[in-house]
């Protein structure tokens, strides 16, 4: 019977969780709750997150941070394809959530999760 191993957290997780966490209470910190195509998105990508991020801390998956990466893809995109480029607040807010999550995402998949070692590939 194989037993596992309590993982230490690593940093990037526990700020992705934090990111979802912005991401779901974005609408109403930055008054745009009424714009519905932006709030919807937040409300459910950050939902997302969250539940991902935890999915990382606790029992870390690589698909885990591939699918944090094209969330944040979409997010950093998703002003122009959902036309909100004109609100500073929701392109801001998509723009630097989308591009933290990228960038967190692929460092931590560089990375051997809980050791902060680069990985080798062996």
């Amino acid at each position: 019977m194989a037993a596992y191993a309590v993982q230490t957290p690593r940093w990037q997780d526990v700020v992705n969780f934090l990111l979802g966490v912005w991401l779901v209470l974005s609408p109403w910190i930055l008054a745009y709750s009424g714009v519905t195509k932006a709030a919807n998105n937040a409300w459910v990508l950050g939902a997302i997150i969250v539940v991902l991020s935890l999915l990382e801390i606790f029992v870390y998956q690589a698909w885990e941070e591939w699918l944090s990466a094209a969330i944040g893809v979409w997010l950093f995109v998703s002003p122009w394809v959902l036309r909100l480029s004109a609100e500073p607040k929701i392109f801001w807010n998509s723009l630097l959530v989308g591009a933290a999550l990228v960038i967190l995402a692929l460092w931590s998949v560089s990375l051997e999760h809980g050791s902060g070692e680069v990985a080798t590939g062996s």
